[in-house]
């Protein structure tokens, strides 16, 4: 059995407005009219000279800001430029088992390509920008549907994880037949 009395639902009276929330359901005077002939308003200088130099502040880091941007999208480039490099550098490593397709998956921007690679048993791919697809004349361009070209489900992550097997057994086998190679030279104490 409840404890609460039982309260009735249905046609229930309003609960009364309480003060405090009073304020909120008060009538707003209605503007006045304006006058026939209304007197400007002269501009204060100390404002105008305040809001000018707030102006000047405020387009002055925007430009500091865009000149930032524009830097980190040079960067970007430059990041992407060399990257395309060595792919163009890797395919040319395994020529009979790379291709490149035109990329029917970004929208919007013609021209983007697909480097699609195969080493180690593994298929990589890469999007190619269409400003880097000079780089790639040496790779045999195929149609889409070619089945070279079509994209084995891997995702960034395996993609990276297959290059860092590749690298592995690149490695070993130089070791076993060459032995380590480090590049340090150290002094012979004798």
């Amino acid at each position: 059995m409840s404890t609460t009395p039982k309260r009735p639902i249905g046609n229930q009276e309003p609960e009364p407005v309480r003060t405090r929330f009073a304020r909120l359901f008060r009538r707003r005077p209605a503007p006045a009219a304006p006058s026939a002939s209304p007197r400007p308003v002269p501009p204060r200088p100390d404002l105008v000279l305040r809001l000018t130099r707030y102006l000047t502040a405020a387009r002055s880091e925007a430009a500091r800001w865009k000149d930032r941007a524009d830097s980190y999208a040079r960067e970007r480039d430059a990041a992407y430029r060399e990257r395309a490099q060595l792919l163009a550098w890797l395919a040319a490593l395994h020529p009979a088992t790379t291709v490149i397709t035109p990329a029917a998956d970004i929208d919007g921007e013609d021209g983007w390509q697909l480097l699609y690679l195969v080493a180690g048993g593994w298929q990589m791919s890469w999007h190619i920008h269409p400003d880097d697809v000079e780089l790639f004349r040496h790779v045999t361009v195929v149609d889409p549907a070619d089945l070279r070209a079509q994209w084995d489900g891997h995702e960034t992550g395996q993609k990276y994880e297959r290059i860092r097997g590749h690298v592995r057994l690149l490695a070993l086998t130089t070791v076993a037949s060459d032995g380590p190679s480090t590049g340090v030279i150290g002094e012979v104490r004798g």
